[in-house]
């Protein structure tokens, strides 16, 4: 008898067209539009993967950003990061599989429910043993992708969350509810209601773009670090490797959430809050390759790509970038 067709909530997949399937027989010559498989979380029959997978998957809403009174256009992200990934080579090898598993989307949905959606359905790549790649949208996708991997862990199990970004984020709510701003405010009253430590570091502050009251907030939660983006530019890549490593010591899990705007409008153009001032990507790669070797990593996401206000795509491929040297170093561990 067939099973009973599982029915996640907002949830998309891709037409079959989406990539080019052309893959030749030698993978020298492959990119990642002929290697992507199709996957469909509703199928009943799917079973956990053996080895090392990914799964992609678009979170296509910014309502947080339209209800922060920021630029939008983040919705288009997803597609315009698949675009760019898709014409990348292939460097993975045989054994890697990358599936794409489709969207998470409802323009007629609320913020929250659509965020309980991702949830869901992180959760669900969690159960197949696929690690999740999650494309913003805009970055109300980190606390629906948080919940994912919170109820995909044990009651006991901490989440350590990395987030590069220009932006605290930890704003209180207002009367319009949640937003694009309030994503780690809400990660942080959960941990609290739970009476566990809110671990979370963020990488690349820009102190022109947070108020005082944020850094106020910041230094009375004692378990909250975060170094500036001109920290940063002082330090160097090793020595914020050895902050990354200080924090992450005695935590099995992290999360690394990836907001396009840390970078300075020179290397992303098309995001919802443009910065004058920013992290070098190149550091970037380093620092998330340095994550990821760690073991620990079990998600990250990349957000607030804006195609609407991109110039040649710049911000989509850089994005797509990301994905691709992170995952070359992903593939080898093991979480």
């Amino acid at each position: 008898m067939e099973k009973d067709k599982i029915m996640l909530e907002d949830y998309y997949q891709l037409d079959n067209s989406y990539y080019h399937k052309r893959l030749d027989d030698d993978l020298y010559a492959a990119k990642w539009g002929m290697v992507i498989e199709f996957l469909d979380l509703n199928d009943p029959n799917l079973r956990p993967f053996d080895g090392v997978n990914f799964a992609l998957i678009g979170f296509k809403s910014d309502k947080g950003v339209y209800i922060n009174h920021g630029r939008v256009g983040a919705v288009e992200g997803p597609q315009a990061i698949r675009t760019q990934l898709a014409k990348l080579p292939w460097h993975l090898g045989r054994n890697v599989c990358v599936f794409d598993v489709g969207d998470i989307d409802g323009p007629n949905r609320s913020l929250e429910q659509l965020q309980q959606s991702l949830a869901r359905a992180v959760k669900r790549l969690r159960e197949l043993n696929l690690r999740p790649i999650v494309l913003g949208g805009g970055h109300e996708t980190a606390y629906g992708h948080y919940l994912g991997l919170k109820s995909s862990l044990g009651p006991d199990q901490d989440l350590a969350v990395i987030n590069m970004d220009a932006h605290f984020d930890l704003r209180p709510y207002d009367q319009t509810g949640p937003n694009s701003g309030t994503g780690f405010r809400q990660m942080f009253d959960d941990t609290l209601a739970q009476k566990q430590a809110f671990n979370y570091l963020i990488l690349g502050i820009q102190e022109h773009n947070n108020n005082l009251f944020l850094f106020d907030f910041v230094a009375k939660s004692k378990a909250i670090q975060f170094l500036t983006g001109m920290d940063i530019y002082q330090m160097g890549y090793k020595e914020v490797c050895k902050v990354v490593d200080a924090f992450l010591a005695g935590k099995e899990q992290v999360y690394l959430t990836i907001d396009i705007d840390c970078f300075a409008a020179g290397a992303a153009p098309g995001v919802s809050a443009i910065q004058s001032l920013g992290v070098d990507p190149n550091l970037a790669v380093l620092v998330f390759q340095h994550i990821a070797a760690s073991g620990k990593l079990i998600g990250f996401d990349i957000v607030e790509v804006s195609p609407p206000h991109d110039i040649d795509n710049h911000t989509a491929n850089l994005a797509a970038s990301f994905v691709f040297y992170l995952t070359q170093v992903w593939a080898q561990a093991h979480d």
